[in-house]
């Protein structure tokens, strides 16, 4: 059953937020009337007038019917169930208290509060919070310490253990006027687990308890005068009810709590803090006043009128309240209505006169807490009372307060609610003169941007403006390209205006530090603007705006983050800061303040373009750029394009060497230092030295090595890049620019590097005999004897013509003569005819033993021959004398076959063949082997017979490409030319038996030999 209202003849715009809705279950007549409720995870504990409790279960429906050891002796008064529904109290209005756990179905007398009436009871939160969603057996866990308020005014401890009553003691009670404790409620401070709040309630008082780490201490403060306080209305209306409201329960701490007095809902904020004992924890409250008794009947908007409410009702206190999150509940005599405890307007109100005849008197309402769900009782019936959106309309009255924090927390997503949200409270920031954060606001908004904009521009307001845009630009999709560069040149030209005023002189007595950080800031502003925004900026545009205003410090910072290093590279030129522009050119990252970093697209043609101006700037700077240079990849930039920047460079070196001898400190002559150093060599060389270079790099770099002073460079330049096969550079070219610089001892070297070894001697002995020597000495190694001999007679005829003295020529060229393979008599013709030989005594003497061990060794070796050729003689005559005998029954060694009836072949190791088989063998052996036929000691035979190796060839591609398969008939042989080939050897004592010595015994296509051999054959 759904107790609302109905009338199809209202037309309202949205569905009431409560609900009534009666639980199909109902209480059978025989267990009585319900006189109390009490709720606890989905579980409702209720007490009859006939001595009943009956516990049922929500989910299930699942119920039990307990009978008190007294029924008809004592009459339930009020029952408790902690919100874990593991254990609940039942208080009977005879004194007497008993103790019903989770699934037992008897209960147990707690003999420690016996006589007092319990009126209220606050479960220990500690319990709560640790036990929750965890039902347990009866007696296997225990209730903590809980506080119990009686008729009499007392609070006790009672301490439940094991399904038995553990202790029970008094804290504290009321001394001056008896009166009943109808309302406890406890929790813990967020800060400290052993520190307790407790609020205590009468009809007319109000107490607070603060303390720990226990409640016995606690409550001991307390006692007597020491720190009495509590807040007292002095109309009693019999009854009272205390609650406490939770964000998040049982893990939040609770935050308001709500008291039933005559005079109306007494609430108030419950704020933890540092409070000690005597402290307060509710300071602030308020009172919220009882409905208005309603009128009988209610218009519609067509004018009609309906019955909705029936008879008249009295203002007047309620039987019992609920606390939700944003209302209050409460139940009065044949009324149940709702009120927002915001606006304290009452938001639901129906009669439950008719539903009382029906279901019997209602009694009260319980809430359970950790489901958030509201009971109300009737004599025989339960009701649930539904809510459905409860903060629907909460962020209308916090935004008609001006909440908007609180409006936006309770609108949900609702982008339409949201809207109407941030648009008022950019309105009101507007009117309050917090034009910043206006423009923050208006910018979540969904008005116009013409609008927001003109109303900053009217105003005067350009910081707010500024503000404004931005925010707008974080909001812009990537697409929509055109209004980002729009918006983004829009807040560029505002930063300029902004840095235009701060720079003139202060107003509204600015001082001068003041304007002097307020500038700074804009201007760190504006910067990390550009780096932010810069993908967005029409780079020409902003460029234009900047330098319109006279900003050439933000122009080089947005130069820099848009890459634009040309620029960049000009504008330090044009201002002779070099050593900027070359840093400039050399950087390949740049790093934005905010900390972003952006890799830098490399450029060559920048190089290309700037190269020039930086080598002819000035000495320090050729140096620095060169290190540049060979400190890059030697694959980005190619040396070939910088040799027009390095011809520039020599030329203004030469026409200013004596600017840049004195750049450095030094004079001519003296020991050179890094700046003198000609800048085209280092790089050229380092060039050529890290990558293989093009012909006209090399050519370029020996034009500038022949000009150097010191040849040493140029020469190890030709030793590595010069050799015999091709030089990396033109050699005659690289001959005549050595010529032409008179760089004798490069020439010679050139010679040498390329073979040509006279010239390089003739060349060397312009410098010096020892170079010539040398150059004869490596060349020993490389060409033949009589050349060497000749490339010696060079060095000696030039020593001997060169000297005048002739003893002296003598003694060189006896020393000469030691170190080569030249001989005294090839150098004598070259003398004077009439000279004396003293100096070459020890050559002559040396030359001639030399001719006599030559005339001895070729004596030995004629007898030698001799001797050779006496014992060939005799044993030609040996072998035309020679004969053997071969018995008649001398059979063929191959065939096995009788040799006296066919033609046979006899060999001097005894062995005798049929003419037949031995050609037969040959021809088997050619098949599989052919290539042996043609080495060895075959070679002598075919290598005189042409055909015979060309058909053996032949027979040898054959196997290759057959896989051993060879087609005789291809091949152009006689019998005959067999025969010839098989006599050259004995099969079974030549070559051809040491080269089958690697073939199997019995060859695989020998199966019946193979088989007779095998020892598994049957």
């Amino acid at each position: 059953m759904m107790l609302r209202d109905n009338d199809p003849d209202l037309d309202e715009e949205e569905e009431d937020i409560f609900a009534i809705e009666r639980l199909e279950w109902q209480l059978a007549k025989p267990y009585g009337k319900i006189v109390a409720l009490a709720a606890g995870s989905n579980t409702l504990l209720m007490g009859t007038d006939a001595g009943f409790v009956v516990r049922f279960t929500v989910v299930d429906d699942r119920k039990q019917h307990i009978e008190l050891p007294m029924r008809g002796r004592e009459t339930i008064y009020k029952v408790f169930l902690d919100p874990t529904a593991n254990h609940a109290l039942v208080s009977t209005m005879e004194g007497n208290t008993y103790y019903l756990a989770e699934g037992s179905t008897k209960v147990v007398a707690v003999k420690g509060v016996r006589g007092n009436v319990i009126e209220s009871v606050a479960w220990n939160r500690s319990m709560v919070r640790t036990t929750q969603g965890k039902r347990r057996e009866s007696g296997a866990n225990g209730t903590g310490a809980v506080l119990v308020g009686t008729k009499a005014g007392a609070i006790l401890e009672l301490v439940i253990e094991d399904g038995k009553e553990k202790s029970s003691k008094k804290l504290w009670a009321i001394d001056d006027i008896p009166m009943a404790i109808c309302g406890l409620a406890t929790d813990l401070f967020p800060d400290d687990s052993k520190k307790f709040f407790v609020m205590a309630a009468t009809p007319t008082r109000l107490y607070q308890f603060v303390g720990g780490p226990t409640f016995e201490l606690m409550f001991s403060k307390y006692i007597g005068q020491k720190n009495r306080g509590f807040q007292e209305f002095p109309e009693n209306s019999g009854h009272t009810e205390l609650h406490f409201q939770y964000e998040d329960y049982p893990i939040g701490i609770a935050e308001r709590c709500a008291w039933l007095t005559q005079a109306g809902i007494f609430q108030g904020e419950l704020k933890f803090g540092k409070q000690k004992s005597g402290g307060k924890v509710c300071n602030e409250h308020t009172l919220i006043n009882y409905p208005e008794p309603v009128k009988s009947s209610i218009q519609d908007r067509k004018g009609s009128y309906q019955k909705r409410l029936g008879q008249n009702f009295g203002r007047g206190v309620p039987r019992s309240i609920a606390m939700s999150r944003f209302h209050y509940l409460m139940l009065l005599d044949g009324r149940f209505v709702c009120t927002n405890r915001l606006s304290r307007a009452v938001v639901y109100d129906i009669s439950l006169k008719d539903d009382a005849a029906t279901y019997g008197q209602f009694r009260g309402l319980a809430a359970d807490l950790t489901q958030s769900t509201y009971w109300m009782f009737s004599d025989r019936c339960v009701f649930e009372i539904l809510i459905q959106d409860e903060e629907r309309d909460v962020w209308r009255l916090l935004l008609s307060e001006s909440d908007f924090e609180g409006a936006l927390r309770h609108c949900g997503e609702d982008r339409r609610r949201r809207d109407i949200i941030h648009s008022a409270q950019a309105d009101y920031l507007f009117n309050k003169g917090k034009f910043d954060m206006a423009a923050k606001a208006y910018a979540r908004t969904k008005r116009t941007f013409e609008e927001i904009a003109l109303k900053f521009v009217t105003a005067r307001k350009s910081k707010a403006l500024k503000t404004y845009l931005l925010a707008v630009l974080a909001a812009l999709p990537a697409v929509a390209e055109t209004q980002l560069t729009m918006l983004g040149t829009w807040v560029t030209e505002l930063f300029l205006d902004e840095l235009r005023t701060l720079d003139g002189p202060a107003v509204d007595g600015d001082t001068k530090d003041d304007r002097k950080t307020e500038r700074e800031n804009v201007a760190n502003d504006f910067r990390r603007f550009l780096e932010d925004h810069y993908d967005i900026l029409d780079q020409a545009t902003t460029s234009a705006l900047i330098t319109s205003h006279g900003r050439p410090e933000e122009l080089v910072h947005f130069a820099n983050i848009i890459g634009d290093r040309d620029w960049l590279i000009r504008h330090y030129l044009s201002r002779g800061k070099a050593r900027r522009a070359l840093l400039i050119l050399a950087k390949y990252w740049t790093r934005h303040s905010s900390g972003k970093r952006k890799k830098a697209t490399f450029d060559s043609e920048l190089f290309y373009h700037y190269t020039p101006k930086l080598l002819t700037h000035s000495p320090q700077i050729a140096e620095q750029l060169v290190t540049t240079l060979t400190g890059m990849d030697r694959t980005v930039l190619d040396p070939t394009r910088l040799i027009p920047a390095f011809i520039r460079y020599d030329t203004v070196r030469k026409g200013k060497e004596a600017t840049f001898t004195g750049a450095v400190g030094t004079k001519r002559g003296s020991a050179s230092t890094k700046l003198d150093v000609h800048q085209g060599v280092r790089y050229f060389t380092w060039a050529v030295e890290t990558a293989e270079a093009d012909v006209t790099v090399h050519n370029y770099l020996m034009s500038l090595l022949v000009k150097q002073e010191n040849s040493d460079a140029l020469i190890r330049y030709i030793q590595r890049f010069g050799h015999s096969g091709k030089t990396a550079f033109d050699f005659k070219m690289a001959l005549a620019l050595c010529y032409q610089h008179y760089q004798i001892r490069a020439c010679s070297e050139l010679h040498r590097v390329v073979g040509d070894y006279e010239e390089a001697i003739n060349v060397a002995l312009k410098i010096s005999t020892q170079s010539a020597q040398l150059i004869a000495v490596e060349a020993e190694k490389a060409v033949p004897a009589e050349r060497s001999k000749r490339l010696w007679l060079l060095v000696a005829r030039h020593v001997i013509k060169r000297e005048r003295d002739v003893a002296k020529a003598t003694k060189k060229v006896s020393e000469i003569l030691k170190h080569c393979s030249l001989r005294i008599e090839q150098v004598l013709p070259y003398f004077p005819d009439f000279v004396k030989i003293g100096s070459l005594k020890q050559e002559v003497v040396r030359s001639l033993e030399d001719y006599n061990a030559s005339i001895k060794d070729l004596d030995e070796k004629m007898k030698g021959h001799t001797t050779t050729y006496k014992q060939i003689q005799r044993d030609i005559t040996e072998l035309k004398n020679r004969h053997d005998f071969i018995p008649e029954t001398k059979r063929c060694d191959l065939s096995s076959k009788p040799i006296g009836s066919q033609p046979f072949v006899y060999f001097p190791c005894g062995h005798v063949f049929l003419l037949s088989a031995l050609t037969e063998n040959m021809i088997e052996f050619a098949k599989m082997k052919p290539m042996e036929l043609l080495k060895g000691t075959f070679k002598a035979f075919t290598s005189k017979e042409e055909k015979i190796r060309q058909e053996l060839k032949k027979i040898a591609e054959q196997v290759k490409k057959t896989s051993g398969q060879v087609n005789l008939s291809l091949i152009d042989l006689t019998r005959s030319d067999w025969s010839r080939l098989a006599c050259h050897e004995c099969p079974l004592c030549g070559s051809m038996l040491i080269v089958n010595c690697h073939d199997p015994l019995v060859l695989p296509t020998e199966t019946e030999e193979a088989n007779s051999w095998s020892i598994f054959n049957t």
